[in-house]
């Protein structure tokens, strides 16, 4: 009678036990739903805002990339009134410039020399200068009432780790020459 005195007492404490603890696991459940609940209110205000913010924020990303390209180019450009000076510099006394465009990759030249001896003299010096990788002749016309030869020069530059970033030719200066100007 003892052992089972003692058996209900012990089962009622386990009952007791269990259903204090579902209890606490049932009020511990609740207050996570209602963080839960807040915490969805809250993403749902927030996602209000960024929402609202997202056109700004395409905006500032674009300007940013503009920014960026802009200091590539800067960056790359900086070369090309130096080329042109060096160039023009290079062909005083041989030729007349009538055409030069300048881009990152290739430099045109139309000229006009009075014989094949400076123009080969220009051509020459256009190889020895460092930034050249290789020079191609692609037109010539010899004007004999003007005494006159016109050549159409091709100069590839070398590519530097900077005008690699650019798929097409973005930078071009041209600076036109009156051809019926003699000088360079």
């Amino acid at each position: 009678m003892q052992f089972l005195n003692w058996a209900l007492t012990i089962g009622r404490l386990l009952v007791i036990l269990v259903e204090t603890l579902a209890l606490g696991t049932f009020l511990y459940r609740f207050s996570l739903d209602m963080q839960i609940q807040d915490l969805k209110e809250k993403i749902k205000d927030e996602r209000a805002i960024v929402t609202g913010f997202k056109s700004e924020e395409d905006k500032f990303r674009d300007l940013q990339a503009k920014l960026d390209l802009i200091k590539k180019i800067g960056d790359v450009s900086e070369n090309n009134p130096k080329m042109l000076s060096d160039v023009i510099e290079m062909g005083k006394g041989y030729v007349t410039f009538r055409n030069v465009s300048i881009s990152t990759k290739v430099i045109q030249i139309e000229a006009q020399a009075s014989s094949v001896a400076p123009l080969r003299a220009f051509i020459e010096s256009l190889k020895k200068y460092p930034p050249v990788a290789s020079v191609s002749i692609d037109k010539v016309e010899n004007k004999t009432s003007s005494v006159a030869i016109i050549v159409s020069i091709n100069i590839n530059l070398k590519q530097n780790d900077q005008s690699a970033i650019f798929e097409e030719d973005q930078l071009q200066t041209t600076v036109p020459f009156d051809d019926k100007k003699p000088g360079n």
